[in-house]
């Protein structure tokens, strides 16, 4: 790693923490320079503006996401395995940033760059759970991704805001949502 690349990549670490702890809009550059160990002037030499850094900084996490991801699930052969592992990864995301939702609610709606970085991104999860799935011979398994994704997606609010959501309730929330992904609903019968 050159030195330049040494710098980007601790601007970049940096950047994650502040914009992570104060939101976009509260984060100085300065702050980033300090906790980079780096002039703010140095930062400039990368990154042209605070937006440009904030999306770099995304951009940089969503890569390393789905680096993470296709690593991790090619350690299990199963599919409910695999499918256990991505929603226990996605869910943890959230997990770990619970008390700082922000950096998911603020910006995004502000900046066309920000938006199509988010859009490819979750574009590339998507194809990557459908090839998951295709793999697993997975009927429309676009579709069956989208609807995997988009059951996990909604207990994001749980986990952002119910006090007492602990890993326990995440963990219970993956073999909840796999099995119903993978049995389907049951009926109480009397």
């Amino acid at each position: 790693m050159t030195r330049g690349q040494d710098q980007k990549e601790k601007i970049l670490l940096a950047a994650s923490q502040v914009f992570g702890k104060k939101g976009f809009y509260d984060t100085k550059m300065i702050e980033v320079a300090e906790l980079a160990g780096v002039s703010k002037g140095t930062i400039y030499l990368y990154y042209s503006s605070k937006d440009e850094l904030y999306i770099e900084t995304h951009v940089h996490r969503f890569r390393g996401y789905l680096k993470m991801i296709e690593e991790k699930v090619s350690r299990f052969s199963t599919l409910k395995e695999k499918l256990i592992c991505i929603a226990e990864e996605q869910l943890a995301v959230f997990y770990n940033d619970r008390h700082t939702p922000n950096k998911y609610l603020q910006a995004y709606n502000n900046d066309p760059k920000m938006i199509q970085s988010l859009h490819e991104f979750l574009d590339h999860y998507h194809e990557y759970v459908t090839s998951v799935m295709e793999e697993e011979n997975i009927e429309n398994a676009s579709e069956h991704a989208k609807a995997f994704i988009g059951m996990l997606e909604n207990y994001k609010r749980d986990i952002f805001f119910d006090q007492h959501y602990d890993y326990s309730n995440l963990l219970k929330t993956v073999l909840f949502v796999v099995d119903l992904f993978i049995n389907g609903c049951k009926r109480n019968v009397p």
